[in-house]
């Protein structure tokens, strides 16, 4: 588990948020990857967002050593020779993508793709991304504190506590499943937002905590999140290692936090998370 603390000159946001997205399941190299709306998301983020996390599973990181390598399973844009070392490829080709927006970026977490690939074949490829764009490595898990702050004789403070994590499960079918495991992963963690990614479906819950102290009645909003991906369930013309299985077609997009700080008041700040669809 890792930890970073950002500070903000609340100042920069009196007219307008300060906007986080939430970027992962990318799966690079997988024939069904959405490479046009993977596109429009890098697109929407220099455009718009302050900074991104990446929440896992960059690149799909399956060679053809692994037992679920399906060649037609891998994306026309690599070809025989690629195969001889398929996940720095993918990396490459990941970093090259996200080069508009790697300044933005807070730090990556590892999806369980690269997880796999570095448990059997001993190279990093989270790392190796990290190296390239020059970012944290957060691991697993990581505590992020967007920590706003207001100048003066007596500094006020704002921190927004963030949790992240890739996520585990995938097995349910409802339509509810994906909200319900992001409360099952975080119920330990009181943060004021909890993302995971893994599922491919996007959904976001706020719900309100009580808790009364010296007469007062005190309410915290927080939010809970499963973010969205870039690989299609299903498309003509390629295998899908999930299209046989139950449950809908993958939510393609990713998360949007939108944050209006206040150093007067922490309960005055408003968080908004909210579905971006492409």
């Amino acid at each position: 588990m890792e930890k970073k603390t950002i500070r903000i000159p609340n100042s920069e946001y009196k007219q307008r948020p300060h906007i986080t997205y939430y970027l992962g399941d990318v799966h690079e190299g997988a024939a069904n990857q959405t490479t046009a709306q993977f596109k429009k998301a890098v697109a929407m983020i220099a455009c718009d967002g302050d900074a991104w996390v990446g929440v896992g599973d960059y690149i799909d990181a399956i060679n053809y050593h692994d037992p679920r390598f399906n060649p037609c399973e891998i994306s026309q844009d690599y070809g025989i020779r690629d195969l001889s070392d398929l996940p720095r490829a993918q990396c490459d080709r990941f970093i090259h993508n996200i080069a508009p927006i790697a300044d933005k970026c807070i730090g990556l977490i590892s999806g369980n793709h690269e997880d796999a690939y570095k448990r059997h074949n001993t190279f990093d490829c989270t790392q190796y991304i990290c190296d390239a764009i020059k970012t944290d490595n957060l691991k697993h898990k990581a505590w992020i504190s967007l920590t706003f702050f207001r100048k003066g004789d007596k500094e006020k403070t704002c921190p927004v506590k963030i949790v992240v994590c890739h996520g585990a499960g995938g097995g349910g079918m409802r339509e509810g499943y994906p909200i319900n495991k992001v409360y099952d992963v975080f119920r330990w963690d009181m943060a004021d937002v909890h993302v995971m990614g893994h599922l491919h479906q996007m959904a976001t819950d706020r719900a309100t905590y009580h808790q009364y102290t010296n007469d007062v009645l005190r309410a915290d909003n927080v939010w809970f999140a499963s973010n969205g991906c870039f690989l299609a369930k299903s498309a003509f013309g390629n295998d899908g290692y999930f299209e046989q299985k139950p449950g809908k077609e993958s939510a393609i997009g990713l998360i949007r936090q939108s944050i209006y700080p206040s150093t007067h008041d922490k309960s005055q700040t408003r968080i908004i998370l909210e579905p971006v669809y492409l």
